[in-house]
């Protein structure tokens, strides 16, 4: 399905004049390859995919995991906000993301670790970990090379994939992720749940540490 456009009368985003765009709706959710979708305000007018990406480092979708089902129950702040609120916090966000950078010592992304699961693809393969948890700020791709910060050790990796944080289930085979997912479509953005995963021995990480690229 190709994205719609909103109603012409909602429509039309008062950050940047913009005509707000969904493809299933005013939810504001990632779309991997295409970025946020269009998200409604309190008041009822839209924001546009790309103002709701500018604003989410600052108002990041929250959440927490479900045990009993077994899922990742997401709460938004963004729609919370009226038109006002967003266009002042659109004039702060250039300094939070800023101030953010300074305080991990100016990485271009940092991912924090709320969950792990190490796996194996087979007898004579490294394990595969995968971290569950959130981009803070800046975005990781496929093969980008990080470094796991952990109790004071640096260990370096590389992402091997990349995808929803939807359900806590740690990646068992690379070769069919592949197959039936186009990695180039997958993306983790600041303000998003989602997992990464890395391959190797010995990779061990507690709840708050980081993965950072630079």
């Amino acid at each position: 399905m190709e994205f719609q456009e909103i109603e012409q009368n909602q429509g039309y985003c008062p950050i940047c004049g913009k005509a707000a765009l969904a493809k299933y709706g005013t939810t504001g959710l990632l779309t991997m390859i295409r970025g946020p979708e269009a998200l409604r305000l309190r008041d009822g007018s839209h924001l546009c995919g790309s103002c709701v990406r500018k604003l989410r480092v600052m108002y990041p979708l929250q959440g927490s995991f479900d045990e009993e089902k077994r899922e990742y129950v997401t709460y938004d702040p963004l729609p919370e906000l009226d038109m006002n609120q967003a266009l002042e916090a659109s004039g702060q966000v250039s300094d939070y993301r800023e101030n953010l950078r300074e305080n991990y010592g100016f990485r271009s992304a940092v991912f924090v670790v709320d969950a792990a699961a190490e796996s194996r693809e087979g007898l004579f393969r490294a394990p595969l970990t995968t971290f569950f948890g959130q981009v803070l700020y800046g975005s990781f791709w496929m093969l980008d090379d990080v470094t796991i910060l952990s109790g004071g050790k640096e260990t370096k990796a590389t992402i091997a994939a990349i995808d929803d944080y939807r359900f806590r289930i740690p990646r068992s085979d690379l070769k069919e992720w592949m197959r039936r997912i186009d990695p180039a479509d997958k993306v983790g953005e600041n303000g998003y749940p989602c997992s990464l995963v890395v391959q190797g021995k010995g990779i061990a990480v507690q709840p708050g540490d980081l993965i950072v690229k630079d």
